[in-house]
């Protein structure tokens, strides 16, 4: 690459940077500076709405996020062990699980939960068949329960990803010993096992319960009886023009609340980072005995009824014709439903819209999150302030960038979505970035360095043709982020725009499920191909 060539591109990183980080950092500013807006027709006192609206939403917001952690932990821990100690077909599956919370979308999960333990869905319709009931025995998707358990569903494959590659690379001594010396498993499993793999588990339960903390959409569309997200609460507080204040203090105490959440997991990854040394892999044995294959054979047919059933029953609905009534008629399976989606007016703008502002924000998103971390590698530091740093846009949710913008530029437009995406989706780029530059070894930038006339050379011609699975990884996931959105562009209420997320949660709020269904399908193997694409790329390097 030409020195004229390298300062350009450099220039245009530096540029996408300073893009996004005032994407980040301008949207709260300005949602806070409302608190001090006049009040018109009165409007409401914050001290009451502190007291009457916020604190309530926060309780339960905090209560279904840690309830939401525990069962991720609870479904995912067994699923961490089978993944990384033992070796039985269908193991490859359940890793790839560990897509489904960054590639499906939320609007998707929620939909899938509503057809199948909805009180029109397969499981009240096979249980009602089973015992011969009048009524649908389970009823519980609407409240706090039905909340807990999409989130909790959705979420452990992070827990299960997460604690299974720190379990596979512990060393085996410490173990072995404790069992020579007459230890019995469990006790090895509590004394050393449950300890060594303490950083993992905490840090993926705290990254579990910040993706709970900031829910949107999956509230939204359940309608939680007797408690709201602060998400909700300030979605519904700044569609109303004389509660600016409000909204902005719930955007204020959201954001505070979650930076200390995203502190204490930096802060957690970083105390228990010995941890990251561990890199040779133990041998996987096969299950073995009914101790073993009994319960490993019922942990996954319970996730594959209770959590991949969900799933699949939104292509089985995609593909189902009512006829004669929606819940009385003959039910037989035909492509009308996808046929409807086809010949929608909105559906071919939506699917452009999707591809264009998700390529969009993926570069842009991926050139800033490789300009920091080039920035970092000329550094040559690796402080905790640093690596803290491209975190901290993860405190700021979809709804709050949302307002904010709205503050900022009150028509909207298509170029402040892909800004506004961009900056949540670049921590994901730079995470996959970082983690494809930390595996190269310090010789070689090192001896690059000194056979090199300029410092730029070393970036663009040694790290990032070493990184470049990376940098794909981080584009591919920042575009999956983006295409499966529907929350920023529903609060910027861009007018004439509407991707696949948007239609998807339309289609859904008017019950037309066999229509949703099919957008669903469509939208997981867009935002999933990209996903499973260059988890196959880092499988291969590794």
């Amino acid at each position: 690459m030409r020195p004229g060539l390298m300062r350009t591109v450099s220039a245009l990183g530096g540029v996408s940077l300073v893009l996004v980080a005032l994407a980040a950092v301008l949207p709260p500013v300005a949602a806070g500076t409302m608190l001090f807006a006049p009040n018109p027709d009165g409007g409401h006192a914050l001290g009451a709405f502190f007291v009457s609206r916020i604190l309530p939403a926060l309780r339960f917001t905090v209560l279904q996020a840690v309830l939401s952690a525990i069962l991720a932990v609870l479904v995912g821990l067994p699923g961490a062990f089978l993944a990384a100690r033992r070796d039985f077909p269908g193991r490859r599956i359940l890793l790839s699980l560990s897509g489904v919370p960054l590639c499906v979308p939320p609007v998707v999960i929620a939909l899938s939960f509503v057809l199948f333990y909805g009180r029109s869905g397969v499981l009240n319709s096979v249980l009602m068949a089973i015992f011969a009931l009048d009524a649908p025995p389970v009823t519980f998707l609407y409240s706090l329960a039905g909340v807990v358990l999409a989130h909790g569903l959705y979420n452990f494959p992070v827990v299960l990803r997460t604690v299974s590659r720190a379990w596979e690379r512990l060393p085996a001594d410490r173990e072995e010993a404790a069992l020579l010396l007459g230890a019995g498993p469990f006790r090895v499993f509590r004394t050393i096992t449950m300890p060594a793999l303490a950083g993992p588990l905490v840090s993926s339960a705290l990254l579990v319960f910040l993706y709970c903390f900031f829910s949107f959409v999956i509230v939204l569309m359940f309608g939680t009886i007797g408690g709201t997200t602060l998400e909700v609460e300030l979605y519904q507080a700044a569609r109303n023009v004389t509660n600016l204040r409000g909204a902005a203090l719930i955007a204020v105490v959201e954001t505070l609340c979650a930076i200390g959440f995203v502190l204490l997991h930096a802060f957690t990854r970083r105390y228990f980072s010995h941890t990251r040394g561990m890199n040779v892999l133990r041998s996987r044995k096969p299950l073995c005995g009914i101790r073993e294959i009994g319960p490993g054979t019922g942990y996954l047919v319970l996730l594959a009824v209770f959590f991949i059933g969900p799933l699949c029953m939104i292509v089985v609905r995609s593909l189902t014709v009512t006829s004669g009534g929606q819940y009385t008629g003959a039910t037989g399976f035909a492509l009308s439903g996808w046929a409807s989606l086809f010949t929608l007016p909105s559906f071919y703008s939506a699917l452009a819209a999707t591809f264009a502002v998700g390529c969009a924000t993926a570069f842009l998103a991926t050139a800033a999150a490789l300009a920091f971390a080039l920035y970092e590698e000329k550094r040559g530091s690796e402080s905790t302030f640093m690596r803290t740093l491209p975190l901290l846009p993860l405190a700021v949710s979809s709804v709050v960038l949302g307002f904010g913008w709205t503050m900022l530029v009150p028509e909207g437009s298509v170029a402040v979505l892909v800004v506004a995406q961009a900056a949540v989706s670049w921590p994901f780029a730079w995470t996959q970035i970082r983690a494809s530059l930390d595996r190269i070894p310090k010789e070689i930038p090192q001896a690059a360095l000194l056979l090199s006339p300029r410092a730029s050379d070393v970036s663009f011609r040694v790290l990032v043709p070493l990184a470049r699975r990376g940098i794909l990884s981080g584009a591919g996931f920042a575009f999956a982020i983006s295409a499966g959105d529907a929350s920023l562009p529903l609060i910027l209420s861009l007018p004439e725009f509407e991707n696949l997320a948007l239609l998807l949660f339309r289609l859904s709020g008017s019950y037309r499920f066999t229509e949703a269904s099919a957008c669903a399908v469509l939208l997981a193997l867009i935002t999933g191909v990209v996903f499973f694409l260059q988890d196959s790329e880092k499988e291969r390097s590794s």
